[in-house]
């Protein structure tokens, strides 16, 4: 792995045991500046220590255990796009001040062999291509499974050692080989330390050291931290018991101090959040950690439910946006694409662009047959380690789900650099398309059938950020008829999906979804 084209500078130490504490490195930049990093252990029992390539010159790492190393790299650090937040701001920006487009992909099992290299490989290129700008997984203490199940398995290793020693430096070694194709092709990982329920099967401190792992192997690259998923969440068959609430409460308590352990180990201060879990009404970050973590990012979980969804969705957006102090705002998982038989491209469309212009920082896309990287139904359920939810699409065809291609990626977030070819995050005033013929819809807001043809009326003004109108449909707010956006450009190219204002018609979907009233609209 070639740690300099990744912004990183890395420096071996002595021999260690891996199951000792590796201790902390301080490293002296060529600028003369100190900064203290965590060691780890790699897989040839030797320490290592990584730091972030800020300038070309002479590193000076001294470990804990008195072995001192200097490492002269020549040459500029590459370009990245290392994410902060600002205070007061609801957006996301780079280093030098750019708005960044959350645009993400979600990969729970990314670290797993249920993905082959080749089919990884691919999926990043292809995610990479479609506009995509991060990638969300988890590091290696996986949803619906549990401890040494061949469905966590990378080599046929876990993340930790069979006695739960210290975490196995061969796993590590191989999932960062995945990581580091991730950082190379542009993307920005959003590490998911485990899911909720291993903290009751490891304990406090081994999760602990799980996330001293993570960032002493990572913290030098561009990522983001998500503490755990679905934050309070018991093992599966505790969720009848009668003192669930106070299992939730303390689950919740004891991974927001494990949160703040990791805001002071991490040296570089990347942004932190928490996946919720609505089983327990927790729809967002603040609903579940409330003001007991303190956190840079909020995100979002709110149903698998298709169009049952969206108004719940909508609603949490609202309401975490309304919170103090103004975070960026993110729905990380909602109706994967594919589950249940249900939630189709247009309803993906519709979300992503229901979020952002809503207010969101970005939005999450995911897909049956990807999170979890799964090759079928397995055939003994009961005895697999990871629970059955219905059939899924091999890893292969599943990346090229309609929805992952939607108009909306690339025309926002222009490609994976982010550099968005709209102003996403200045609405401007523009010019909406509506149609000419469409019946008066339902109470809930939908109509009957679609419209048929576009036009540009003479006097409206509306938001436009929108693709054009074979990509989406979304009711004008306070109008009584169906309309859809085309983006304010003078030549928009129409390879991305985007069409001039009151140009031809627009092939009609089967039939517009019922949205809800409100933030459907530019």
């Amino acid at each position: 792995m070639d740690f300099n084209a990744l912004g990183v500078v890395q420096a071996l130490g002595g021999g260690a045991d891996p199951a000792a504490d590796p201790g902390t490195c301080r490293v002296t930049t060529p600028g003369g500046a100190t900064v203290d990093v965590p060691a780890f252990t790699g897989a040839d029992g030797r320490l290592r220590a990584r730091v972030r390539h800020t300038a070309p010159g002479t590193y000076e790492f001294a470990f804990d255990g008195g072995t001192t190393t200097a490492v002269e790299v020549t040459g500029p650090p590459p370009a990245r796009r290392d994410l902060t937040v600002r205070p007061g701001e609801r957006i996301l920006r780079d280093e030098a001040g750019e708005p960044f487009l959350w645009v993400a992909d979600t990969w729970w099992y990314a670290f797993s062999e249920r993905a082959s290299g080749a089919d990884f490989a691919a999926l990043v290129e292809l995610r990479r291509d479609q506009g995509f700008t991060v990638v969300q997984l988890v590091a290696g203490l996986y949803p619906e499974t549990t401890a040494f199940t061949a469905q966590a398995a990378t080599g046929g290793r876990w993340s930790w050692t069979p006695d739960l020693g210290h975490p196995d430096p061969l796993w590590w070694d191989a999932a960062e080989e995945r990581l580091a194709a991730v950082v190379s092709a542009g993307l920005t990982p959003a590490v998911v330390g485990a899911w909720s329920y291993y903290l009751l099967d490891l304990g406090d401190e081994r999760i602990r050291r799980h996330w001293r792992e993570i960032v002493a192997r990572w913290a030098a690259l561009p990522v983001v931290w998500c503490v755990c998923g679905e934050v309070g969440l018991p093992h599966y068959d505790e969720l009848g018991a009668d003192d669930l609430p106070e299992r939730v409460a303390d689950l919740v308590a004891r991974w927001s101090a494990i949160g703040a352990g990791l805001r002071a180990l991490d040296p570089y201060r990347r942004p932190v959040t928490y996946h919720p879990c609505p089983a327990f009404r927790h729809l967002t970050t603040l609903d579940a950690v409330g003001e007991k973590a303190e956190v840079d990012l909020v995100w979002m979980q709110t149903g698998h439910a298709d169009r049952g969804s969206v108004a719940q969705s909508l609603r949490a957006l609202d309401r975490a946006l309304a919170a103090e102090p103004p975070l960026p705002v993110v729905n990380s998982e909602v109706c994967y694409e594919g589950i249940a038989a249900g939630s189709p491209a247009t309803l993906q469309r519709m979300l992503f662009w229901s979020h952002v212009l809503g207010g969101a920082a970005g939005h999450t896309y995911g897909a049956q047959g990807i999170w979890a990287f799964a090759r079928g139904r397995p055939t003994t359920p009961a005895t697999s380690g990871a629970r059955s939810t219905g059939p899924r699409r091999r890893g292969c065809p599943a990346r090229r789900r309609p929805g992952s291609a939607g108009a909306c990626w690339p025309g926002c977030a222009g490609g994976s650099t982010g550099r968005g070819r709209a102003a996403w995050h200045r609405p401007r005033p523009g010019r909406a398309r509506s149609c000419r013929t469409a019946p008066a819809p339902r109470p809930s807001g939908s109509s009957t059938s679609p419209p048929t043809a576009c036009a540009t009326p003479p006097s409206a003004s509306r938001w436009s950020c929108a693709p054009s109108c074979s990509a989406s449909w979304a009711p004008a707010r306070g109008a009584s008829t169906w309309s859809t956006r085309a983006p304010a450009r003078s030549s928009p190219p129409t390879a991305r999906g985007w069409t001039r204002p009151g140009s031809g018609s627009c092939p009609a979907p089967t039939s517009p979804p019922p949205f809800p009233r409100s933030r459907t609209g530019c």
